[in-house]
């Protein structure tokens, strides 16, 4: 509600400097703020606004990490997560919006040097209860909504923000305000100190409560606090007390669930709801209706599922000043049982997915565990931090090999994987496992002395643990390394090996396959294509029969550089395409790098050098994003150099360029799927980046044009929230950033601009 003028001093203090803090008390809005303000100024970036959640970081090293993942980088390389984060926002002109650092300070301090430092064109506006005391920052400290004073009670206390934010809350609760009761309920919001999180909590009351009791019970509860004198409370313990308030007017059963609900990070579904805080007193059936009534008492947010590859369902979260509440009602006993808990239900989840990644539900898993990133950080942080719970954090980072490498975390699996191992150094099943996962990680990154030592390592475990299945990963991992040494024939023989013993196990997995599939790699690069298409085959048949997609696109993919090194590249052309089209399902993209590669290189042996141009122009944003082009191999950068020279010599290096400019300019979600078409002749024009958030090229993100949609069939906000199972508050967001990106001033505006987008849909 209102905020102009704060959304203007913030715009004002960016245009003069490259970082801008919002502080203020919990739930004073800043979060709200920095969003508005982001999307007011989406075009004014070349290179978009990008916005970084850390409200459920607490690891000032994973800072750095998260900023990179959501820029898109997947790191392969060991540089150093920072130093590639440098060099991808070199050039780039960019707002990156931090919120909530307070409890990573200075893991921020660090990240902001390393990116203002880096790019000029860079700014960043940050969100924190402190300062983040760099050098140049400039702070605004967001003050509360206004409220009228005593003198302006009668007449237009109406048009206040924080009445107006009273109303608008309470009416979803079903609250009509009397008539001329409008004086109570600015008291009310005095009394509340204007923070916009009390007012809100306030509110939700009005289901249960009226107006004149609302207002007594606050009064009683700072008068206790305050000893009669209203003056000498502070507003960070207003809002305190306002949740104190709330607290006891919960019942027993949902003071409990709020407490335990807290061990989330980052939300969490109704099965892990369920399973994780149930117990002592909460029998699993009554959490639903618990929820329900925390739901109703603005306590729980209800969001959706954020990803279409996820079936449609329901996820909850807890405002982060609301979590730490709930987490403040534990005690130490009850804090150590709900974490061992919630640990073990992420690492039953890792179990399960790990299981069933080589099977047809690789995207759904994917996806589930993408969204619960922040749960898994904090389950192994719980491992990490006791040296009886180490042996479960092995396990679980173990187990996410998959999320690791498939999904382009290698920096920071490389992380979690070294921090536990150091941890505990017993021979056991847990540890022989991760120590081939990070000689997997290591040797990708480049550092081949740690591939091969972790990779032997694990060799020496399996044999004092008599387990040849650990021993086979341990030789193929040692087969990785040597072919990142450019030991071919020893790395050739290795990989075989591990494969003539894992194709004996009665359940094959996903690395179990990537031995043979790395084994045809090796063979490329040795010159036999006959080898190399014949172990791609049989990968592709293991992979037709289990449904499965990740591995089988590494398969297209090294059948496609065989079929091109035998001279037949047309159909090498056919093989690079389907992979690229599975390789963007998982946004793969260091495969997706080598893919484009071998299908350029392609294009050029059969002389069409406009479409290899184009294709390298795509290669131009794809590697940046990766760190390490084409595995650091000598041989596949000769192939890549040459093919480009030919490229550059029939072309000149005007056209080579301006072609390559026409793609790489381009989103990759766009330029992509053209790659998958063999579109790439024909790059639409496109003047300027898409908005921030937008991965489809069009001027409103797909949640946001499902909300246009709603709004011109006339829908309420309170409706929109309903049928696309968000939280009110999550629709308002979603049509202020509409109007703002469509730089229109009313939902009618909304409705009509539908409307044309479907006239002219039919037209084509």
């Amino acid at each position: 509600m209102g905020r102009r003028q704060e959304c203007a001093d913030v715009r004002e203090l960016l245009s003069r400097s490259r970082l801008v803090t919002l502080t203020g008390v919990g739930g004073v809005g800043k979060t709200r703020l920095v969003l508005r303000v982001a999307a007011q100024l989406g075009r004014a970036y070349r290179d978009g606004v990008w916005l970084v959640e850390l409200a459920e970081v607490r690891d000032d090293d994973l800072v750095v990490h998260t900023i990179a993942q959501t820029l898109g980088i997947q790191d392969w390389s060991s540089r150093g997560v920072d130093t590639v984060l440098a060099e991808y926002v070199r050039d780039k002109d960019v707002l990156i919006v931090l919120d909530n650092c307070e409890q990573v300070l200075d893991g921020c301090v660090k990240a902001s040097a390393v990116l203002l430092d880096a790019a000029p064109g860079l700014r960043i506006l940050a969100t924190s209860r402190q300062p983040l005391d760099v050098y140049g920052e400039h702070v605004l400290v967001v003050p509360t909504l206004p409220v009228p004073g005593p003198a302006e009670v009668d007449g237009g206390s109406g048009t206040s923000n924080s009445v107006r934010l009273f109303i608008d809350r309470a009416s979803a609760a079903g609250f009509r305000c009397p008539a001329g009761r409008e004086s109570t309920i600015v008291e009310l919001c005095r009394a509340l100190d204007g923070i916009p999180l009390a007012i809100e909590l306030a509110a939700a009351r009005t289901r249960f409560l009226s107006l004149d009791e609302l207002l007594l019970r606050i009064g009683d509860r700072f008068r206790l606090l305050s000893s009669g004198n209203r003056t000498s409370l502070p507003r960070h313990q207003t809002l305190q007390a306002t949740m104190d308030w709330s607290y006891e007017l919960c019942s027993a059963e949902e003071r409990m669930l709020w407490a335990r609900l807290s061990v989330f990070a980052g939300g969490m579904d109704l099965a892990a709801a369920e399973h994780v805080c149930s117990g002592d007193g909460l029998t699993p059936d009554r959490v639903l209706d618990l929820i329900a009534s925390l739901i109703d008492k603005s306590i729980l947010i209800r969001t959706a599922n954020p990803t279409g590859d996820l079936p449609a369902g329901t996820r909850y979260q807890l405002l982060s000043t609301v979590r730490e509440y709930g987490q403040s009602l534990q005690d130490e006993e009850e804090r150590a049982r709900l974490r061992l808990r919630h640990r073990d239900w992420y690492l039953g989840l890792a179990e399960r997915a790990a299981r069933e990644w080589f099977g047809p539900r690789q995207l759904e898993w994917r996806a589930r565990i993408t969204t619960e990133h922040d749960n898994l950080r904090a389950a192994m942080e719980f491992c990490a931090s006791k040296p009886e719970h180490v042996q479960a954090g092995l396990r679980l980072a173990g187990d996410l090999w998959f999320y690791w490498t498939a999904c382009g975390l290698i920096a920071e699996g490389r992380q979690w994987l070294d921090r536990l191992l150091a941890l505990d150094a017993r021979p056991t099943a847990a540890r022989a496992t991760d120590l081939w996962v990070c000689s997997w990680l290591a040797s990708h990154q480049g550092d081949v002395a740690w591939g091969r030592s972790t990779a032997e390592r694990c060799i020496a475990i399996a044999q004092e643990l008599d387990d040849p299945s650990l021993a086979s990963f341990g030789m193929h991992l040692r087969g990785v390394a040597a072919l990142a040494e450019g030991e071919l024939e020893q790395a050739h023989d290795l990989c075989m090996q591990a494969w003539s013993r894992h194709r004996t196990r009665e359940e094959i997995t996903s690395p179990m396959v990537m031995s043979l599939v790395q084994a045809g790699l090796v063979a490329c690069l040795q010159g036999d294509d006959e080898n190399a298409i014949e172990h791609a085959e049989e990968c592709l048949q293991i992979t037709a029969q289990a449904g499965e997609l990740w591995t089988r696109s590494w398969s297209l993919v090294v059948r496609g550089l065989a079929r091109w090194i035998r001279g037949d590249a047309k159909a090498a052309i056919a093989d690079l395409r389907e992979g690229i089209g599975i390789k963007c399902r998982f946004n793969d993209l260091f495969g997706l790098g080598v893919a484009v590669e071998v299908l350029a290189w392609s294009h050029v042996s059969l002389g069409e050098h406009d479409q290899a141009a184009r294709l390298f122009g795509v290669l131009g944003r794809i590697w940046p994003l990766v760190g390490i082009p084409l595995l650091g191999s000598p041989q596949l950068i000769d192939y890549r150099s040459r093919a480009e020279a030919e490229a550059r010599a029939e072309l000149g290096d005007g056209v080579f360029d301006k072609l390559a400019a026409e793609t790489g300019k381009l989103p990759l979600a766009q330029s992509l799927p053209m790659m998958v078409r063999g579109q790439a002749r024909s790059v639409p024009a496109q003047s300027e980046a898409p908005p921030a958030g937008d991965r489809q090229g069009g001027p409103l993100t797909r949640r946001e044009l499902q909300v246009a949609e709603a709004v011109a069939r006339g829908m309420s906000n309170k409706e929109i929230a309903a049928n696309l199972v968000i939280s009110q508050r999550t629709a308002e967001a979603h049509v202020e950033h509409i109007l703002t990106k469509l730089d229109f001033g009313s939902r009618t505006q909304i409705a009509a601009w539908v409307a044309a987008q479907r006239k002219t849909e039919g037209a084509t």
